[in-house]
C-alpha cells in the first residue's frame, strides 16, 4: 500500500527544511508500523524564494519526494488539484506544508482510516494557537455561515489537512471545474466521513501568506459562499419583500390620510420592490447556467447490489 501526501508551498522556505524531516520521520514510522510505503508531492505555487531550491536539494537525498512547479501563481485549491491527478498512493493526506498541520497526526489518520473505514478523515481543529481573537472568531462566523447555506452538511472547523481514500480521490477528480473549491468538494462528494480533533499549532517560522482582514480574504469568502450555495441569489427576494411591505404601509397611510409623501413613497418602494423581484427571476436563470457550466458530476453511486450486466 502507498500513501501519497499531496502539499502546496508557496514561499515556505523558513520552514521547508524542518517540514520535510518531520514529514520524512513520520512517513518511516509508518512503513515501520503498518508497512505502509509513503511519497511526499510538493505543489509549488510558482514561490518568489528559495523553498523550490530546498525542495530539488532534499529530492537528491529522498526520492520518495517529488516536485510539481507552477507557471504562476493558481491558488491553493487548484495546486491540490494537480497533486491529486499526480498522486499514486491508495490512501492520500493533503496538507499545507507551513507546519501548523503536524506530520506526526500521520498515524492517527492512518488508525482513524483502518476504525471506521471512512473515505474521508477530517482533522477537526478544536484549537487554534498563534492566532488573533478577531481571526479566530472571523473564522467560526464564516465555517458557520458556510455550513448553514450549503445542501449538505459542511465539516466546520476542518480544514485542508485530512487523509482521503483512492475512491475519494478518484470522485473529487471527475470534476471538471476551472475554479475549484477543495475544502468543500471533499464533503461534497458525500462519502463517509470521520473525525480527529487536533489542536492546531502556530507556524513554525515565516509569515503567512493569507491575512484575514484584507480584501482578498473577503474575495476568498464570498468564492467559497457562492460555489456551493444559491443562497445569495435569494437576497434580491428578502430585499423586494421588505419593499413591499414598506409599499403596503404607505398605501394604507394614503388611504387612511392622504398626503403626498406617503404617496411619493408608497410608488417608489413598489417600484424597488418589483426591481428586486425581477432581479430575483433572473437569478433563476444564472442558476441554471451557472450549475450547467460547473461541469460537476450528476451524480455519485454508493453502492450496487444485483446489478451486474446491466
Amino acid at each position: 500500500m502507498l500513501l501519497s501526501v499531496v502539499l502546496t508551498n508557496l514561499n515556505e522556505g523558513a520552514t521547508i527544511v524542518e517540514f520535510i524531516s518531520r514529514c520524512s520521520a513520520a512517513l518511516n514510522k509508518l512503513k515501520q508500523d503498518f508497512g505502509i510505503d509513503g511519497e511526499m508531492i510538493f505543489v509549488d505555487d510558482h514561490s518568489k524564494d528559495f523553498s523550490p531550491h530546498l525542495i530539488k536539494e532534499a529530492i537528491q537525498n529522498d526520492k520518495r519526494i517529488r516536485l510539481l512547479q507552477m507557471t504562476r501563481q493558481m491558488g491553493r485549491d487548484i495546486c491540490f488539484f494537480a497533486g491529486l491527478k499526480v498522486a499514486k498512493g491508495d490512501l492520500v493526506i493533503t496538507m499545507d506544508s507551513d507546519l501548523q498541520d503536524p506530520p506526526e497526526l500521520f498515524e492517527e489518520l492512518v488508525k482513524l482510516w483502518k476504525t471506521t473505514q471512512a473515505d474521508v478523515v477530517n482533522t477537526h481543529m478544536v484549537e487554534r494557537h498563534g492566532e488573533t481573537l478577531y481571526k479566530r472568531i472571523m473564522l467560526k462566523l464564516s465555517y458557520r455561515i458556510l455550513s448553514a447555506s450549503y445542501p449538505f452538511k459542511y465539516s466546520v472547523d476542518c480544514g485542508n489537512f485530512k487523509l482521503l481514500t483512492r475512491r475519494a480521490v478518484n470522485e473529487i477528480l471527475k470534476s471538471g471545474e476551472v475554479d475549484p473549491y477543495f475544502r468543500a468538494y471533499t464533503d461534497w462528494i458525500g462519502l463517509k466521513q470521520a473525525y480527529l480533533p487536533f489542536k492546531r499549532q502556530p507556524r513554525f517560522a515565516g509569515e503567512t501568506n493569507f491575512s484575514l482582514g484584507g480584501p482578498r480574504s473577503y474575495l476568498e469568502f464570498f468564492r467559497a459562499w457562492t460555489h456551493f450555495s444559491y443562497f445569495p441569489l435569494h437576497l434580491p427576494f428578502f430585499l423586494g419583500s421588505l419593499f413591499l411591505l414598506g409599499a403596503l404601509w404607505s398605501g394604507f397611510s394614503v388611504l387612511k390620510n392622504f398626503n403626498q409623501n406617503s404617496l411619493l413613497l408608497a410608488i417608489v418602494s413598489f417600484g424597488f420592490s418589483a426591481l428586486f423581484y425581477i432581479v430575483w427571476l433572473f437569478g433563476f436563470y444564472i442558476r441554471q447556467v451557472h450549475t450547467a457550466t460547473r461541469n460537476r458530476p450528476h451524480y455519485i453511486v454508493n453502492e450496487q447490489v444485483n446489478l451486474e450486466g446491466h
